[in-house]
């Protein structure tokens, strides 16, 4: 797995930056808050019309040529963002890096749950390497914008973030072993694959997706609009949770299994609620920063629960496809959320996605207490 975090670290230096910088970006090109997020859709749209493609390709062509291809494309998506000038090239960006990161999730989510019981674990370490990337192009990004403008400074800088996703692209092709995967595999009916169970969950995961990206697709535009914040601001309330992360995120997800991944599901999601009610009770900008960043902690340990939850209903034989279409409940709620955030935004103000996000989080709650007491029943009878 070390080759694997090395790779996505150095594909994802844009991973920070992009989160506030695009708005910013797209705002300053005259696009409206349902534009923007309009583009987050679009970028949905196309990771769920390609992870169950990918979860497919996972079992019959092997995990590690769908990773690679997820990488390359991720090189291409930085490289057209680097001469994106206008809505249009901004969008046939999301659309390729939407097709880029679902052959990357779905694929990195099949490895893992190859290996069984460290799922939170595992999923921790990728995260964190993901975060030390962003944490490298953080750094890049300030120094390219110290010496250029804001214009120069962008392109540069998804130049080289294309550049050092490519270098992924070499590496993981020399040092990961030879997975061809099995081509003559018979393909599993949809109906065998979605037990009662494994529905029930990917519902919860849909209801999550939902509760996470309707405030996480406008929380720049909202604190640009409630605190007038400028750039710094924005970036330091956004960053400084994904610093912490970097390095905790490994221990979250130790402290998952060590506490039991049900338990650690609803534990983090009070958590997430309070901070959601601080957030929008918050009236500067430092407490609402830390309320973010206790937030951004709540949704992690909640993610990564889920993640090993889920694994351990998957079927061996088909782990590739079962992981696609785990990761298509998460994107379809992505992308419906993506767009309700800006709508909310633009119609109701600012407090509408807070609310929508903690309506969501409670909802989460009751389909995922749902299965659970089925299960109690069926043991009692």
């Amino acid at each position: 797995m070390k080759t694997i975090n090395q790779s996505l670290m150095l594909s994802s230096f844009p991973i920070w930056m992009a989160s506030f910088l695009l708005p910013i970006y797209c705002t300053s090109l005259g696009l409206t808050p349902l534009e923007t997020t309009g583009m987050f859709s679009v970028c949905s749209l196309f990771i769920l019309l390609s992870k169950w493609v990918s979860g497919r390709w996972c079992d019959r062509i092997g995990r590690k040529t769908v990773f690679l291809l997820g990488l390359f494309l991720m090189a291409l998506s930085y490289l057209l963002l680097s001469f994106a000038q206008g809505m249009w090239l901004l969008y046939l960006s999301q659309m390729v890096d939407g097709v880029a990161t679902a052959l990357l999730s779905v694929s990195l989510y099949a490895m893992v749950a190859d290996r069984d019981k460290e799922i939170a674990v595992e999923r921790g370490k990728q995260s964190a390497a993901q975060n030390r990337g962003g944490l490298i192009g953080l750094i890049l990004y300030f120094v390219l914008l110290s010496q250029t403008g804001f214009l120069q400074s962008w392109k540069l800088f998804f130049l080289i973030s294309a550049a050092a996703a490519l270098a992924a692209v070499w590496m993981a092709k020399t040092k990961l072993p030879k997975d061809e995967g099995n081509a003559e595999e018979e393909k599993v009916p949809l109906r065998k694959l979605l037990t009662t169970k494994v529905t029930h969950l990917i519902a919860v995961r849909f209801c999550f997706s939902l509760a996470l990206n309707v405030l996480g697709a406008v929380f720049v535009l909202v604190m640009m609009q409630r605190f007038e914040s400028n750039m710094t601001e924005i970036g330091l309330v956004c960053l400084v949770p994904s610093c912490l992360l970097t390095w905790w995120t490994p221990s979250i997800g130790a402290a998952v299994k060590k506490f039991g991944e049900r338990r650690s599901f609803f534990a983090s999601s009070v958590l997430a609620l309070i901070f959601l009610i601080w957030m929008a009770q918050s009236g500067t900008t430092l407490w609402f920063g830390l309320g973010w960043s206790g937030y951004s902690f709540a949704v992690c340990a909640m993610g990564l629960s889920f993640d090993a939850i889920f694994s351990f209903e998957i079927q061996d034989a088909a782990r590739g496809a079962m992981s696609g279409l785990y990761s298509c409940s998460i994107n379809a709620g992505s992308m419906i959320a993506s767009a309700l955030g800006g709508f909310l935004l633009q119609t109701l103000g600012v407090q509408a996605p807070f609310y929508a996000t903690a309506a969501l989080l409670l909802l989460t709650l009751a389909v995922f207490a749902a299965p659970i007491n089925r299960i109690r029943r069926r043991n009692t009878v």
